[in-house]
């Protein structure tokens, strides 16, 4: 016999017919689950597929989040204390930070009522009263400036007088420039420390300050006077001046007493001097740089430099602060 050749219809219709009673003994299964008791098993197809996987996902984020607050309920009292604390301690930091607003801008005003005109009592109030702030150490500077510029005057008449002031001055200086490296106020005081360095006639470290303003700040509106200051007193000449003018002792004059003498007739002449002559001079010219000492009656040696002076120290400093 032959054999029969299969056809293409032949294995479409034996795929419908397996398919068929695939289904038909499923629902078999199902009808007597039914009848049993036992859940139907329904067929799976990708939508639910992909539903189960995300309710299993699900499930263990919530598991996993149920975990976590089972670990953190024994904490949760400190954590919510940490979580207020935090909070007061933003509540008081925006209170500190407007706090100092408002004493800076009350330093400020302070600081200008006190040099408008220029009040020393009020200077060392702001000083005091407002120490570290801006405002504070434009007072301080103010004050050094001052000092330094009645020793400088002092120092030609009275020089028990000045040094305590150029000492002073000095030291003002000095302490506005610690833990300060740039900004005008800087410039200021270290030139102000050179000058009045100078006037107590440390050459070398006068020198030296005038050369640090001159390089740390080449564009400032001192550094060609720290150049010109540097270069005069180079050499042995300027040194041997300020050894000289040290050596004098400046005291102040002794006033005339010009009121009439009892008895006798005004403008007679006072008493052990004859008439037609005057009285001997009480005082004398403060020394110069350049000219005869009084003290000793010989001449000053020559030099090109100026007498230690002190510039007026400019009142208003700029409006901004550093």
């Amino acid at each position: 016999m032959k054999k029969r050749s299969a056809r293409p219809g032949d294995s479409r219709n034996h795929e419908r017919r397996f398919g068929e009673r695939q289904i038909s003994r499923s629902e078999d299964e199902d009808n007597l689950a039914t009848r049993e008791g036992r859940p139907v098993r329904l067929p799976v197809t990708n939508d639910t597929a992909e539903e189960v996987a995300e309710e299993v996902e699900g499930n263990a984020l919530a598991d996993g989040i149920a975990s976590a607050l089972d670990a953190l309920r024994p904490h949760l009292r400190a954590i919510l204390m940490g979580l207020a604390g935090i909070f007061l301690a933003s509540l008081g930091w925006m209170w500190v930070q407007q706090q100092r607003a408002a004493l800076v801008a009350k330093s400020w005003d302070d600081y200008m009522f006190a040099i408008s005109p220029v009040d020393p009592a009020a200077l060392a109030d702001v000083s005091t009263q407002h120490s570290g702030t801006p405002a504070g150490e434009w007072a301080d500077l103010i004050q050094a400036e001052m000092a330094l510029d009645e020793g400088a005057e002092l120092l030609f008449v009275d020089r028990d007088r000045a040094m305590p002031k150029l000492q002073a001055a000095a030291d003002g200086y000095a302490a506005l420039l610690v833990g300060r490296q740039k900004g005008l106020l800087a410039e200021r005081a270290m030139f102000g420390l050179a000058k009045a360095n100078e006037s107590l006639g440390k050459i070398d470290d006068a020198r030296q300050g005038y050369e640090a303003v001159a390089s740390d700040y080449p564009g400032g509106a001192l550094a060609g006077m720290a150049r010109q200051r540097s270069r005069s007193l180079e050499g042995e000449r300027a040194r041997e001046w300020y050894t000289w003018f040290a050596a004098q002792k400046m005291t102040p004059p002794t006033p005339i007493d010009n009121s009439p003498i009892l008895g006798a007739p005004a403008g007679a002449a006072p008493a052990g001097t004859e008439a037609g002559t005057e009285a001997p001079a009480a005082n004398t010219e403060a020394p110069a740089a350049g000219t005869e000492a009084p003290a000793s009656g010989t001449e000053a040696p020559a030099s090109g430099t100026e007498a230690p002076a002190a510039e007026a120290a400019p009142a208003n400093p700029p409006a901004a602060q550093e």
